[in-house]
């Protein structure tokens, strides 16, 4: 099944390179894939469905200048492009986080922005109206240090971006130069209302934010903090108040390298997916752990998804059966999308595998039509492609 998947795959890539976009005909919408950018180390972080289309997050590596950009690609149903919007060209890296969509039917982005003139990193914040034109935005940050964007989420007034800070912090110990999780409440015209850290000395970096009624819960990578039996890395899980204050914090993990991607909100819980390392430290899993809402030290299952070889999770998200989880799978080829179809116990029910050339998927959001759009990359290193791929309510092409 997989050596047929991937013939398909490169089929379909073939196919959708070589053609005209208006050759798709209207029976075409269930499942396609579709490529964007210049083979030149391009990704899409972020994907949601849009104005009867979707609307893609990337970052895009500039020919010329060998910078990267932040670029917000619309398109219609069938995949093909409308529109493309570069997010405020600095010509220093700037990199793409999260997309939220917001109560008005427009969206908001967060990301990273360099300054040239200092050279440092600022967290960017866009907000578009439902017409695709920019609002307002917002540059974020310290002086002399980097701050970076990587997920935003709603608030009760205005929103909230989880990110990063590599500022020297005397209450937490944190050394200049080293990450601390970095939490900022702005309002709903993007300015700052408060700017809160969460770590020690070591790097801790966030993924990913969600609201809950309380606060905010962020899921990570810490080096700082760890439990009994666990040491390197280890997968953070902080709860906090409205204000941004720690309310609680565990993290998840063993003697080797483990990272947490992506987070949700179950029934009675909070579902993390990420990676670990598997006893011999070489290689790692794809990894969803299910924790108690009430308490999370509690872990309610846990579950590996994988070979002997290097498999990650990036995404997920909840359905009716279940969960369905994206990332990576590695192949003797090379790095293949993984789709893995779970129930709400975590075990498996069916898992799909595209390519075997270097996809990986970064980003997954349920259909209108009750299939998946997912986005990510595909290529080898350093000719990376955008890649959207649109699959039917079996997870099928």
């Amino acid at each position: 099944m997989n050596k047929l998947k991937y013939i398909l795959f490169v089929t379909l890539a073939i196919v959708i390179i070589s053609c005209d976009n208006t050759d798709l005909s209207s029976d075409q919408d269930e499942s396609f894939v579709k490529f964007f950018g210049s083979w030149n180390t391009d990704i899409g972080k972020d994907v949601k469905p849009f104005d009867d289309g979707y609307l893609l997050l990337a970052t895009v590596t500039s020919v010329n200048e060998k910078n990267t950009d932040i670029v917000i690609i619309k398109t219609d149903k069938f995949g093909n492009r409308l529109s493309v919007d570069t997010i405020k060209h600095s010509g220093g890296n700037n990199t793409a986080g999260k997309l939220l969509m917001t109560d008005d039917g427009g969206f908001l982005l967060s990301g990273s922005y360099t300054d040239t003139t200092t050279n440092n990193e600022d967290i960017i914040l866009v907000k578009y109206d439902a017409g695709m034109s920019q609002e307002w935005e917002s540059i974020i940050g310290t002086e002399d240090n980097n701050e970076q964007g990587v997920s935003v989420c709603k608030a009760t007034t205005g929103y909230v971006v989880a990110g990063n800070t590599d500022a020297e912090d005397p209450v937490n110990g944190n050394s200049k130069g080293e990450l601390d999780i970095l939490l900022v409440k702005v309002n709903d015209s993007g300015e700052e209302e408060w700017m809160k850290n969460h770590g020690r000395n070591g790097d801790d970096f966030a993924s990913e934010i969600i609201w809950i009624n309380e606060g905010y819960v962020v899921v990570g990578t810490t080096e700082t903090f760890y439990e009994p039996d666990q040491s390197a890395f280890n997968i953070i899980l902080i709860k906090t108040n409205n204000s941004g204050n720690e309310n609680d914090k565990m993290t998840y993990g063993g003697s080797f390298n483990d990272f947490g991607h992506s987070v949700i909100r179950c029934p009675e819980g909070y579902l993390i997916v990420g990676s670990v390392e598997n006893i011999s430290g070489g290689n790692s899993d794809a990894y969803v752990l299910k924790v108690d809402e009430n308490n999370i030290n509690t872990i309610v299952w846990n579950k590996s998804f994988g070979t002997t070889l290097n498999d990650k999770a990036y995404d997920v998200i909840k359905t009716q059966s279940g969960y369905i989880v994206v990332g990576e799978k590695e192949l003797t080829t090379g790095k293949a999308g993984y789709f893995i179809n779970i129930d709400f116990e975590g075990n498996l029910m069916y898992e799909n595998v595209w390519g075997g050339y270097g996809q990986s998927m970064q980003s997954i959001e349920l259909a209108s039509d009750g299939g998946y759009i997912m986005t990510g990359s595909s290529g080898v290193e350093e000719n990376e492609m955008i890649c959207i791929i649109k699959v039917n309510s079996d997870g099928e092409l």
